[in-house]
């Protein structure tokens, strides 16, 4: 028995109940063995959800860096709209972002402030993929000429909101509404023709 099995045991656990409806006899039947069995490698439920929180976040960043190979031969708009398509994709699809919703909505107190500072560490990431492409859209006038901090702010409010709204419809609509929201954000941000 390993710490990543109960890592991703834990993962599973935390993502569907939440930290204080999970106990460690749901993460030890997780994974298969006795609850003492569980303290060979941690000390207690919260060593587990920040062995998670870690975990989650460092699959985050190698995830978000399987997108860097985006086809930069495409236009601006192609590229960031792939990228929105397919980190939206994995959101609602991954038990990363079942438990990011977990933690977003209902956060555990205690934790607050390691659950801060891993957004904060795959946000930084993101914006390794997104800014060079924004500034790049500046530079070939096919976006705004915003400062990058405004467009990348848009840009992740748009996905925050459909990462919100994708509890309370079915596919269909959500798919919908994911397509209307970037048409509208596309048309806020591209160059317009008789901009000065």
């Amino acid at each position: 028995m390993t710490q990543e099995a109960i890592i991703n045991a834990g993962l599973k656990c935390f993502a569907s109940y939440g930290y204080s409806h999970t106990s460690l006899a749901n993460i030890a039947d997780e994974v298969g063995i006795k609850k003492p069995s569980l303290y060979n490698h941690f000390n207690s439920k919260n060593d587990i959800f920040l062995s998670v929180l870690a975990s989650v976040g460092d699959r985050e960043i190698d995830y978000l860096s399987s997108l860097e190979a985006t086809a930069e031969q495409q236009s601006i708009e192609k590229r960031l709209h792939q990228l929105y398509k397919r980190y939206i994709q994995h959101l609602s699809e991954s038990m990363e972002g079942l438990f990011f919703k977990r933690v977003t909505f209902f956060p555990p107190e205690e934790f607050a402030q390691d659950i801060r500072q891993m957004f904060t560490k795959v946000e930084s990431k993101m914006n390794e993929l997104l800014c060079p492409i924004m500034e790049q859209g500046k530079k070939d006038k096919a976006l705004r000429s915003l400062p990058t901090e405004t467009l990348t702010s848009a840009y992740y409010t748009l996905i925050d909101g459909l990462f919100l709204e994708e509890n309370f419809y079915d596919r269909d609509v959500f798919e919908k509404r994911q397509q209307a929201s970037w048409e509208i954000f596309w048309l806020g941000i591209q160059y317009p023709a008789r901009e000065e």
